[in-house]
């Protein structure tokens, strides 16, 4: 009994003179924790449970060969209290920890080659698109279908797709996808789904409309874009005439399937059919954007109106018309807003709740500086529709960088196929000197019209700023003008900038400048060329320029004071005077 008590009290010694408690204790803790985790990170990572056993097994193995190494490896407190078993124990403890090695390998071999044989199914983690939720009230109207054979008569479909899009725009409780943008969505095969996820709204309205002389029949269907479920449908076949009744009946129905509240109870209207004609054809021409187009837009309300005097729309968007020609066309200043004040209190008389007209009257009390009033006059527009874009951004123009920034970011949410809205965006992050967000609505401009060279200029300016020369050079090549004036000034761009890189190139440049006929330039052509003029030190040139340009278009001088184009000129006498005359956006 002596003999076996001293063995033991031996084996135990060890065990305590090497520490070994501590190891196991460690180790138990170790593989225990292992373990726990094994039995719910391995299933979430698609492995199955004999991944698990597997894993026991290794750590039961593993225990033995830790014991083993521990027992060679940490020495005792007194060595040279060992005895002769002991020597043996340490001897034994080597060849254990070489043979537990081994197994540890050939287990470790089997594992794998049993791995090769029945993989295990890994599934892979990614973070995956965020959830689909818009908004309840978010509505796109795509363009219905012209079931007329001649594809002539699409105007037709698209005025009227518009003049609904529109007229739920008006409903504070629903937010519509401006036309413009819905219209990129024309004959599309994608289903509701797909478009649903690509604009963010939550219902989508689609249809087709066939024409028969007077009379229009109209089929309409609302479908729940999360679900792609039909929510309601209906058609009407009636009178021409009666158009503004079937929309506002389609409103109503629209309105109850999504439960919400019109604002404004639907009253029955009646329109000269060829009025309602020339109109469409109008506000078609219009949306177009070029000199061309909307002259022709002039002819068209104007023939409408000499059928039908009273229509407020017509009035509205003539209104609107004439303030655009001022800045793209020879339409001088002066004439073009004397016509349009005249259209719009004609438009205002007749209805008080024009949008159009409110916009215009807007933005000619904006180029008188009566501020308050343009003010008041753009928030009624937005009141009776959130939607119009149109308000949105001219409403920028009167305010603060902040809050304009707001206004250009949601016009260009609802209509991110609006020129206008891209470049006044653009232009608010310019004047923040934030000029890498303000490349994003630059090169959207360009992708919309290839032949804007007004893109290509600001993108230019933006790249100068941020030494990105070879795209500074590049930005003329990007844009394919098609008028004789366009083309000159992109040529003259082009060496411009490249002359501030090469100053051997500075005399032609200038030269080049000097034989640009500046009198025949619309207001956004002289802006070009201003820059042009500044880039190369021609300040005296430049405020000439500046000076009947804002006389010209007033709109395009309301952030002198802030605009980085302009910050050679500061100090300048003659410039601030300009620029206090003119500036209504400022940072404050």
């Amino acid at each position: 009994m002596v003999r076996i008590d001293q063995n033991q009290q031996g084996f135990f010694a060890r065990f305590k003179q090497h520490h070994l408690y501590r190891v196991v204790v460690v180790y138990a803790i170790f593989a225990w924790v292992l373990i726990q985790l094994s039995n719910s990170v391995f299933i979430d990572f698609g492995l199955s449970q004999s991944a698990v056993r597997v894993l026991i097994v290794i750590l039961l193995l593993g225990f033995l060969v830790v014991v083993a190494v521990a027992w060679m490896l940490i020495k005792p407190r007194d060595p040279t209290k060992l005895g002769r078993w002991q020597r043996l124990h340490w001897k034994l403890g080597a060849v254990l920890s070489a043979a537990m090695l081994v197994l540890v390998v050939i287990s470790a071999w089997s594992t794998w080659r049993y791995s090769e044989q029945h993989p295990f199914k890994v599934v892979a983690w990614s973070p995956g698109a965020p959830a689909f939720q818009p908004s309840a009230g978010t509505l796109v109207v795509l363009p219905f279908t012209n079931l007329n054979a001649d594809p002539k008569l699409r105007y037709f479909s698209d005025g009227i797709t518009q003049d609904l899009t529109d007229a739920l725009g008006e409903n504070p409780a629903l937010r519509v996808i401006a036309w413009d943008t819905a219209s990129a969505y024309r004959d599309t095969q994608q289903n509701a789904t797909t478009i649903g996820k690509a604009l963010n709204v939550a219902n989508l309205l689609h249809g087709s409309i066939l024409r028969q002389g007077n009379r229009v029949r109209v089929t309409v269907e609302l479908v729940n874009t999360i679900s792609g479920y039909q929510l309601w449908s209906e058609h009407y076949d009636e009178q021409l005439k009666d158009i503004f009744s079937v929309q506002d009946g389609i409103s109503g129905a629209i309105a109850s399937a999504l439960g919400v509240q019109l604002a404004v109870a639907p009253v029955g209207r009646s329109i000269n059919p060829q009025a309602y004609d020339f109109y469409l054809r109008g506000r078609t021409a219009a949306d177009l954007y070029s000199t061309a187009d909307l002259k022709a837009a002039e002819q068209y309300f104007k023939q409408a109106l000499a059928l039908d005097p009273d229509y407020a729309d017509a009035w509205g968007r003539l209104a609107h018309v004439y303030i655009v020609l001022n800045q793209i066309s020879d339409l001088p200043h002066k004439t073009a807003f004397k016509l349009a004040a005249a259209a719009t209190h004609k438009a205002l008389t007749l209805d008080p709740n024009s949008v159009q007209a409110l916009t215009a009257l807007g933005n000619i009390y904006a180029d008188t500086h009566h501020l308050s009033e343009a003010r008041a006059a753009y928030q009624h527009a937005l009141a009776l529709d959130p939607s119009d874009a149109t308000a949105h951004m001219d409403y920028a123009l009167i305010l603060p960088y902040t809050q304009a920034l707001v206004q250009d970011q949601v016009a260009v949410q609802l209509n991110p196929r609006s020129v206008i809205a891209q470049n006044n965006l653009a232009a608010d992050y310019v004047n923040d000197h934030d000029y890498l967000q303000a490349l994003v609505p630059i090169l959207a401009m360009l992708q919309l019209t290839p032949d804007n060279i007004d893109a290509a200029f600001s993108l230019a300016f933006v790249n100068q700023q941020l030494r990105h020369y070879p795209e500074m050079m590049s930005a003329f090549d990007l844009v394919r003008p098609t008028t004789a004036l366009d083309k000159q000034l992109a040529a003259a761009g082009k060496l411009t900038y490249k002359s501030l890189l090469d100053p051997a190139l500075r005399a032609q440049a200038m030269d080049t400048l000097a034989h640009l006929p500046a009198a025949k330039l619309s207001p956004n052509q002289r802006y070009d060329l201003i820059q042009l003029q500044l880039a190369l030190g021609q300040e005296h040139a430049a405020l000439r320029l500046l000076t009947s340009l804002c006389a010209a278009a007033p709109e395009d001088c309301t952030d002198l004071a802030i605009n980085p184009n302009f910050q050679v000129l500061h100090g300048n006498p003659s410039f601030e005077r300009i620029a206090r005359r003119y500036t209504t956006t400022t940072l404050n």
